[in-house]
């Protein structure tokens, strides 16, 4: 007779409730790992996005006003145009080295 989940000689009992938690943890984990790589990723888009700003109104507004003048506002799109290219080749050449060191 088992206790508390323990050996029961049938041959079923505890390795087959073990194995059942121990894949039910590793999914728990790999959901897990999933949730902070995500949250992680918005966290670095959104730091990206407020450092762009940042960078492109110190470099193209020297005097706020109401509104932007067309120079002003050109000034800002080229900006942001050259931080997302450059964005683009750095997190492609970032994933190609991952993705060939795991391989």
């Amino acid at each position: 007779m088992a206790l508390f989940g323990g050996f029961s000689g049938s041959g079923s009992g505890a390795s087959g409730a073990s194995s059942g938690q121990t894949s039910r943890s590793e999914e728990l984990k790999q959901q897990l790992q999933n949730q902070i790589s995500q949250e992680l990723a918005i966290a670095n888009a959104t730091e990206l996005v407020n450092k762009i700003t940042e960078n492109c109104f110190e470099k193209c507004v020297e005097q706020p006003q109401a509104s932007l003048s067309s120079q002003q506002d050109g000034c800002i799109n080229l900006c942001l145009e050259k931080y997302m290219r450059s964005w683009n080749v750095i997190s492609k050449t970032y994933v190609s080295r991952i993705q060939s060191s795991s391989k």
